[in-house]
């Protein structure tokens, strides 16, 4: 077999291996009937559930109150979905999957149009394998949306800078302005922020800052601007205020000052986040730039053609300007992951086709083979470390499999050590996807129990009737909207159910007969003490109930029997 069958045969692998990844990654946990976890991806999928039952399509809702914090696109998307397939959890979660695809997909188009299809389909495959992309894609937040716009986006400014041809350019131009705005009905300013930043970086190293540049961007901005206005100006005409409240207070606020519900986080807050979330590959970016400074004399006539130097500003100066702002939360770095993924392949490549440099290639093994070595540990033992910190049920054959699939990760170091590249690179990509396909069958389903009201909806259905008042005490409303029978959700009012802190409740002489004080074992005691609450606790599900009985209103001698642990019902 000449060199370029065997190039050809080794490319077919590498792309059937990305399909099955992206198979059983994106699309294999829709089999687990996974419960929605609270808060957000319960509370979000309420507010879709909402769009759909009320059939308005401009004003997100929850319990009949506008929804503010968030644009439409990504509540659109579930909506249509819960439409289509009916109230449950896979209808839920299919667009936040999707749009995972999307992202890596996009990813790989990336690696491929700055460095070739080997790097596409590697960058493709490590993307969807780093630990903060795969685990988030699996829950329904808004930020997984962006990432596929974001990244495309950045993709055709450094297009388009390369591109010849005033019909190129402007449709070039056509394109980006759309991807801006579609990231506009998703994250308001902030994606438009994150591309401008990467690429205006790029721009200012490169030193290709031209008028036509300047020009090009203004024309996107405006067409991204004829695509997101409609809704934005809809939302202000029914809500007025609407347009101060998103882009002053949450934008502009969020970003200057750290008094938003995500502020006052260190500025180092993300460099944890992204060495974690970014992990195993992220360990290769080390590689790349012993591998770039072996090079550098020739970095101008290297593959890429400027694409290194946009993937590394794309990456530091997103880094930069998350953590500058005052409002950070983890799903916010996501865009960041794409860079990362795509600098890991180039490096994956030059391996493969023998252009890696001598001494990266010794530091290549030496991030390749400790992976093989720390899996075969690290997977087993953390189920008991779960165990022991959140409660997660361990039953006997998930600590086998973990060892059985902890041992995997010694495949690809013998394969290494045997100087087999064309399947090492492979069969390295799919230890971690099984290792995450463990994660996502055995761990996730658990955690995701535990931290979900499907039973406490289940309780308020079988009675019928929602109380007046329902007070979540150190937890944020979320699923037990959603499970709630369709006639319940109709009678719902505004703030029906709420929360409160603990340390915030107000006694009073009796409570209301028809409030119902909803808390977690851990505080029950504190609160019975603070409202003086006598009995009536009953547990449904992970949740401790409190329903006052008018007959026994208020003797402070039953404050400590309802201190105790409620009995189980």
């Amino acid at each position: 077999m000449d060199e370029a069958s065997r190039s050809d045969a080794g490319l077919r692998l590498l792309t059937i291996t990305a399909l099955l990844i992206a198979v059983l990654i994106f699309l294999g946990p829709m089999a687990l009937r996974i419960p929605l976890t609270d808060p957000d991806e319960g509370f979000h999928a309420s507010i879709a559930q909402e769009m759909v039952e009320r059939g308005d399509w401009v004003t997100p809702r929850f319990q009949g109150e506008a929804f503010f914090d968030k644009p439409i696109l990504f509540t659109w998307t579930q909506a249509l979905s819960l439409k289509l397939l009916g109230m449950n959890e896979d209808a839920v979660r299919l667009p936040g999957l999707l749009f995972g695809l999307a992202a890596m997909l996009a990813t790989g188009i990336v690696g491929w149009r700055i460095f070739g299809p080997r790097t596409g389909v590697f960058a493709a495959m490590l993307y969807a394998t780093m630990v903060l992309p795969t685990v988030l894609a699996q829950l329904a937040v808004h930020d997984v949306a962006l990432v596929p716009f974001a990244s495309l986006a950045i993709l055709l400014f450094w297009e388009a800078d390369r591109a010849s041809g005033f019909r190129t350019k402007a449709a070039l131009a056509v394109a980006i302005g759309v991807l801006l705005g579609v990231g506009c009905l998703t994250k308001g300013f902030v994606g438009v922020g994150l591309v401008g930043v990467s690429y205006g970086a790029y721009l200012l190293v490169t030193r290709r800052l031209t008028l036509e540049a300047c020009a090009r961007g203004a024309a996107a901005l405006a067409i991204a601007g004829l695509v997101a206005m409609p809704w934005y100006l809809a939302m202000e005409a029914r809500n007025p205020g609407y347009l101060h409240y998103y882009f002053v207070e949450r934008h502009l606020l969020g970003f200057a000052t750290d008094s938003q519900r995500h502020g006052g986080e260190p500025w180092w807050y993300y460099l944890p986040i992204i060495l974690s979330g970014g992990l195993p590959w992220i360990l290769y970016l080390p590689v790349a730039v012993r591998d770039w400074w072996e090079r550098r004399e020739g970095e101008s006539r290297s593959p890429g053609n400027g694409g290194t130097t946009l993937l590394w500003c794309w990456f530091l100066a997103c880094t930069v300007l998350l953590s500058a702002a005052g409002s950070k939360l983890v799903t916010y770095i996501w865009p960041v992951f794409p860079p990362v993924a795509v600098l890991a392949a180039a490096v994956w490549t030059r391996l493969f086709d023998g252009a890696l440099s001598a001494p990266a290639t010794k530091w290549f093994g030496l991030c390749f083979a400790p992976i093989g070595w720390i899996g075969p540990l690290l997977l087993p033992l953390s189920l008991p470390i779960l165990n022991r910190v959140l409660g997660l049920p361990v039953p006997w054959y998930a600590v086998v499999l973990a060892v059985l699939v902890g041992l995997s990760a010694w495949i690809p170091s013998w394969l290494w050590s045997r100087r087999r590249l064309s399947q090492a690179l492979p069969a390295g990509v799919l230890v971690p996807a099984a290792h995450m396909l463990f994660v996502l069958a055995f761990v996730l389903p658990h955690l995701a129990t535990q931290h979900n009201a499907r039973d406490l909806a289940e309780y308020f259905n079988r009675r019928g009737r929602i109380p007046s008042e329902v007070v979540l005490v150190e937890q944020r409303v979320g699923s037990v909207v959603f499970y709630l029978k369709p006639e319940l959700r109709r009678q719902l009012g505004i703030d029906q159910f709420h929360d409160e802190r603990a340390d915030e409740l107000q006694p009073g002489p009796c409570p209301q007969a028809d409030t119902v004080y909803v808390v977690d074992e851990e505080h029950v005691g504190e609160v019975a003490r603070r409202l003086k609450l006598g009995p009536g606790w009953r547990r449904v599900g992970r949740h401790c109930v409190y329903e006052p009985d008018e007959a026994v209103c208020r003797d402070p001698r039953l404050v400590a029997e309802s201190s105790a642990a409620p009995t189980r019902k």
